[in-house]
């Protein structure tokens, strides 16, 4: 657990002016990431822990948010409900 929060914490720090840029920037690359992962089969993924329902969701979501973060908190919502996520 405190290895999570270390890593939550050093993923949030502050870059002054130019925050909102570097995430950007930050989630356009994981964009990329995430086209590359499409390109892979469904077995592929299952082994990943990933589903292409999730990576759609995950390209969708505006540069401006934190796509970690917000797949993170998908997949608690869905362990929680039974893995369905309203």
């Amino acid at each position: 657990m405190r290895e999570y929060i270390l890593d939550q914490s050093q993923s949030r720090l502050p870059y002054g002016t130019f925050s909102m840029l570097v995430r950007v920037v930050k989630n356009w690359r994981a964009r990329r990431q995430l086209r590359q992962l499409a390109s892979l089969d469904d077995y592929l993924l299952k082994d990943i822990g990933l589903s292409r329902g999730e990576i759609s969701e995950m390209r969708r979501m505006p540069l401006t948010m934190d796509m970690q973060w917000e797949a993170d908190r998908l997949r608690l919502i869905a362990s929680r409900s039974g893995g369905r996520v309203d």
